[in-house]
């Protein structure tokens, strides 16, 4: 899937340096994208009339119509945009967080900060991406064939000699084992003890030995499993 980046600054020849800029980081990374210069944010508002847009560089101090405010427009037509805001002004960065701003970068630019938050930036857009493209779980429940959305299972738990999904609309109960599960379940699930499977996304806390989601339970993290646990929910891109 194409990448849509986007970059308003109303000083042209700043505007012409950082789409070089971006357009050299797209090259290096290979990254297939588009990688368009607007020279106020109200040029950039009539092009989302028509196109949808997933990271945004923008200047907060536009004339005409402020940074700040075309961001809230950019989020209004796509609430998941990653909108990073250049700006000649610190006391601006605050500001920058009202509207949810990925990140922000102060002028002159910095190449390697840049280079870092443009990386961060891409790997964020390919997670949103992936997940709206998640393959359902397809389970045997009373002797019926189910599809259950992955993004809708809270966790899993071994309860006798089955399995328990719970999921944000109610529980299945199958006759399968929880490896056999883990094997057939995306990246963000993740077996924490011998008996219980969680979902990343629905994780609040992590602390010590145990796992708190954010529907109140709290399940042991075997010890044995410790490490990877730790591992892989630092790594886990919070959305």
């Amino acid at each position: 899937m194409k990448i849509n980046i986007v970059l308003c600054d109303d000083e042209n020849m700043a505007l012409k340096i950082n789409c070089t800029y971006i357009e050299e980081l797209v090259k290096k990374y290979k990254i297939d994208a588009n990688v368009t210069g607007f020279i106020s944010g109200d040029k950039l508002i009539e092009y989302l009339e028509n196109y949808a847009v997933d990271i945004a560089f923008l200047d907060i101090d536009l004339k005409g119509t402020n940074g700040i405010a075309v961001a809230a427009r950019i989020l209004k037509k796509n609430p998941r945009v990653i909108i990073i805001f250049i700006t000649s002004h610190r006391e601006f960065a605050y500001d920058a967080f009202t509207v949810e701003a990925f990140s922000y970068i102060t002028k002159p630019i910095d190449s390697i900060r840049l280079e870092r938050i443009f990386k961060r930036a891409i790997i964020q857009v390919n997670y949103i991406n992936n997940r709206s493209q998640r393959i359902p779980l397809i389970i045997t429940e009373n002797n019926l064939k189910r599809k259950i959305c992955q993004s809708s299972i809270l966790y899993i738990e071994r309860l006798n000699s089955q399995s328990v999904i719970f999921t944000k609309s109610g529980k299945h109960c199958i006759y399968e084992t929880i490896t056999s599960l883990a094997d057939r379940l995306e990246d963000n699930f993740l077996q924490i003890n011998q008996g219980i499977i969680i979902n990343l996304e629905e994780v609040a806390l992590l602390e010590g030995s145990h796992a708190t989601m954010k529907t109140g339970e709290v399940f042991q993290v075997g010890r044995t499993y410790s490490k990877e646990v730790k591992k892989r929910y630092l790594e886990y891109p919070q959305v």
